[in-house]
């Protein structure tokens, strides 16, 4: 039988040896190598034929070295890369899938690491529990940026007087325009948001979160 040849980046001796018997306990895993620092994971995954690579976060001290390691193994090698942590932060998880990490697993859910390592190994993506909430409160964020981003300042200030349930003539006098040019803002707010009125743009952007 070929076993799945895996390297694991770790820097925490306790957490070495506990994440190292897991993998060595499953017959179809085989633990090829051990590195504690980024420059070492880069040169063993440059070196040896691996297939999966279970990289911390943090070496170090430094999650920098652990998400730029994650980057530069996919680089140069073929070896699918998951990446371990003892935190659960969206903006780590979120940049770990963007340096070609292909799962992310909190290390208290160590039981779950061999099958993390299969699925990984057959190219399957299968976002662990412990990311796939906090890569939903991106997207999320990313969304509601995305649309906030999209409306300009005077249209962002005409939806907020909008939904505090300003008239448009008092919104001209407010902004020191007249109640056609609010209504041309109000058409472009109504087109973007994709409503019909501009109370319900009001409503949606409250929604949304972006007011």
């Amino acid at each position: 039988m070929n076993k799945i040849k895996v390297l694991l980046v770790e820097d925490d001796p306790v957490w070495n040896e506990y994440i190292s018997e897991t993998v060595n306990r499953e017959p179809d895993l085989f633990l090829i190598g051990t590195a504690r620092s980024k420059e070492d994971a880069i040169r063993i995954a440059g070196m040896l034929d691996i297939d999966v690579v279970l990289l911390d976060v943090v070496l170090d001290g430094n999650a920098a070295d652990g998400l730029s390691a994650a980057l530069e193994i996919g680089y140069i090698s073929k070896a699918k890369v998951i990446m371990l942590t003892v935190m659960d932060q969206t903006e780590i998880i979120s940049e770990a899938f963007g340096n070609g990490a292909i799962n992310y697993i909190v290390k208290t859910a160590i039981e779950d690491i061999p099958e993390a390592i299969r699925a990984a190994y057959a190219g399957r993506s299968s976002i662990h529990a412990s990311a796939a909430g906090a890569l939903r409160a991106e997207f999320v964020r990313m969304k509601r940026n995305e649309l906030r981003q999209s409306l300009t300042r005077t249209e962002f200030e005409i939806l907020r007087f909008m939904h505090d349930g300003h008239t448009r003539s008092a919104i001209g006098d407010h902004l020191h325009i007249t109640e056609s040019t609010v209504k041309k803002h109000v058409n472009q707010v109504i087109r973007k948001l994709k409503v019909r009125t501009g109370k319900e743009a009001a409503r949606k952007a409250k929604m949304k979160g972006i007011l």
